[in-house]
Order: structure tokens, then sequence, then C-alpha cells
């Protein structure tokens, strides 16, 4: 058992106290916890009540940033070149039902002359990871930022699973196995930008958004809007920030602190590619996504779509859009784990 030096008690108080009772931290509260909580010194009893406590109340807006805020403060940077466009993939989810497009987004936009970075978990037992079909299509995941720094320069995309990137928050992922439901670093991990951004400041990174439920659309927004990053926001493909080959959802663009429609959704059915790899084979499917970054299969039409997107959004310095409020229906004040 972790050996307790960071009094959690007045925190657990006021976290743990059920939907009416408990009450929330402020940003500099938050970062000292979860600060705590990342260097381990919280005790195992104590870490898994804060993160399920936390869970049932609902991690409020300055939670988040708190929380946000000493990740990133703890995580390993990816060296880059700041001439050039960087994009940052959280994939953290894998697919299940199609396959997982994600490489063929990094690899259009690599060839396209991004630094792509893609941050994630390695293995899940119920869905094929990036990292698997990346894997297979022989780029191995890096072992080191500095590996990953070299993909970069040789303008392949980088595939860092979090262990390199953040092994903090990696250690706190893995209590999903044990508690049974995911928690607050979740969430965190596909906010992070991979890079330095006390050196090269939050706007040098676009990170590419995906969500499932509403809540999560509202959280991401408002997080980037308030630290003032850049993002691009959709709805991806269960989970993964990759456009579903079928529908075409709506894409924000942000940028200093303001939402931008960078695309509305487009109703139509696609009906994909003829051709597409079985949903459960990362081989397969690595094979096709060469073959699509080849010109040998054609690249699905969403995905071609999202790519001219993120590229026209990059190199405006966003789109020429009029401004527009988040206008996303949510069921709770409170952010929702994802």
């Amino acid at each position: 058992m972790t050996p307790i030096r960071f009094d959690v008690g007045p925190y657990l108080k006021r976290v743990g106290r059920g939907n009416v009772g408990a009450r929330s931290l402020d940003r500099e509260e938050m970062q000292r916890l979860f600060g705590a909580m990342l260097d381990d010194e919280v005790g195992d009893v104590e870490l898994g009540g804060l993160l399920v406590a936390l869970r049932m109340k609902g991690e409020t807006l300055d939670e988040i940033l708190g929380a946000l805020a000493a990740v990133q403060g703890r995580l390993a940077p990816v060296a880059i070149d700041p001439r050039r466009p960087v994009v940052a993939i959280p994939s953290y989810n894998g697919a299940r039902k199609t396959p997982n497009l994600t490489p063929l987004l990094a690899g259009l936009l690599a060839d396209a002359g991004v630094q792509v970075i893609i941050h994630g978990i390695r293995r899940d037992p119920n869905r094929i990871t990036t990292c698997e079909v990346i894997q297979a299509m022989g780029l191995s995941p890096a072992a080191t930022v500095a590996e990953a720094a070299l993909s970069l320069e040789r303008g392949n995309p980088a595939f860092v699973p979090i262990d390199v990137l953040a092994p903090a928050l990696a250690r706190l992922l893995q209590l999903r196995e044990r508690l049974g439901v995911r928690h607050v670093g979740h969430t965190l991990a596909k906010l992070l930008a991979p890079i330095d951004v006390h050196r090269h400041g939050v706007a040098q990174c676009v990170r590419l958004m995906s969500f499932t439920h509403p809540e999560f659309n509202k959280l991401q927004h408002e997080v980037m809007e308030r630290i003032g990053a850049r993002a691009v926001v959709m709805r991806g493909s269960e989970g993964e920030a990759v456009a579903g080959v079928k529908r075409m959802f709506q894409v924000d663009w942000i940028e200093r602190g303001f939402t931008h429609l960078l695309a509305p959704a487009d109703q139509r059915s696609m009906g994909g590619p003829a051709v597409l790899p079985p949903a459960g084979d990362a081989v397969a499917t690595a094979a096709w996504v060469q073959a699509a970054l080849s010109g040998e299969q054609p690249v699905p039409e969403n995905v071609a779509r999202q790519v001219a997107l993120i590229l026209e959004a990059i190199r405006a310095g966003g789109p020429i859009a009029v401004r527009h409020p988040v206008e996303i229906a949510s069921t709770s004040p409170q952010a929702s784990p994802q």
C-alpha cells in the first residue's frame, strides 16, 4: 500500500458527500491535489476514493483546468520544429464496429507536411487500437520522446504511448481495471498537448478533439477556449478523432478563445468506399491504410474532407467564418469523463 504523504482528508470531505452535499474545488486546489495524485503521494485507498468521488460529483471546468495543468506540467514533451504545423491526435478508444482509420488520417496529414503526434494506449482487449495498426504498418511506437522527434523529422507520424508521454497519468489510467469505471484521468488524456506549451505556447499545437456524449463536447469547447488553445472538434468514429465514413458531423475550429463553424453537419448518408478492411483485423486495416496512402485505394470522402478542413484552418490561421457561441445541449453543468 502506498504510504500517505499528502493529506487528502479535507478534499475528500468536500467532494465525497454525494450529489447534494458535495462541493467543488477551485482550480488551484485541484492542481495541488491532482499533482499529489500524479506524484504518488496519495494512499491507494484515498486515491480510489477521490477518483470515484470526483466521477460521482462530476468535475467542474475549474477542476478540469487545474488537473490538466498538473498533468501538462509533468509530461515528457516531444521536441518539434516550430516552423512547421503540429497536430496532436489523442487515441484512447480504438475501434470495434468499424475499421480504425486514425492511422489513415495521421498519414494524410503527415504527407501534407504536418508534424503529427498521436498519443494513446497500446492495447485494448475489446478493440483494435491505433497503436496496433501503426505497428502492423511497420512503424514502431516511440520508446522515448526523442524517438518520436526523429519520426517527425523523417516526415512520419509519431505514435507516443501515454506511458512514455505521461507515465504518472498512465498509472492512473490503469486503475480503470480495478475501479471498474473511467475517471477524470481519461478526460484529461484527450485534452493534452504533447509538446512543451511553456516554450512554444498553447497555440502551436492543433489538438484534434472527438466526443461521444454532448457533455464532453461542451467541456472540450470550454477548456480549449479558456486556455487559448487551437483545436478542431467534431463527433468522431467510435470516440476516435477521425471522421466516420458514413456521416459527416459538424466540425468546429477553436482559436484565441472563440469557436468558429468550420463546416456544418452533412445529413447525407455516405456509402463509403466499396471495399473497407474488416473491423477487427489490425493487419488487414494496416494494409488497407497503406494502399489508401499510396493511391491504390480511394480515401473515404469524409476523411479526405476532414483533412482538407484541418489544413485550411492551419494554413489560414483559422477559417473565415462568423463567430458563434457554443450551443450544445447538456443535461448537467458538470463534466462527464470520456
